[in-house]
């Protein structure tokens, strides 16, 4: 289970960096901090640190707020960043609910969005080129 998790983390850091390295560096700046919540919380989720994972969670779904976050105006990217913020909220709930089930499931389900929408930019790059 811990392989997972270390291999969870290490692939959105691989995804986070090589997907906002042409982004310009307000949004690299904004994936950056994504990347270190996202750390942060996969901590808390395997130590059961509730108060620091519904922290981290509530910092997170900050950054979505932020207008760098936003800064790609594509349909499909609002789509995914909608998905994103529906696993933050779903991540904090079952931190305050202290739901030992549905935090790793929230956790996963919060990673596979990101490398979703890093793979769609990608693609997105490639066919731009």
């Amino acid at each position: 289970m811990a392989r997972f998790w270390i291999g969870a983390i290490a692939l959105m850091a691989l995804v986070s960096v090589s997907a906002t390295s042409t982004q310009g560096p307000a949004l690299d700046r904004v994936m950056r901090k994504k990347l270190e919540c996202a750390q942060k919380i996969l901590e808390a989720v395997v130590t059961s640190r509730w108060a620091d994972l519904e922290a981290q969670s509530k910092e997170m779904e900050a950054l979505t707020n932020d207008p760098d976050w936003a800064v790609l105006k594509m349909p499909e990217y609002a789509r995914h960043s909608a998905d994103f913020r529906r696993s933050v909220r779903a991540l904090r709930d079952a931190a305050v609910t202290r739901d030992l089930d549905a935090t790793p499931q929230a956790y996963a389900a919060l990673t596979l969005s990101c490398v979703q929408c890093h793979r769609y930019l990608a693609r997105e790059r490639i066919a731009r080129q």
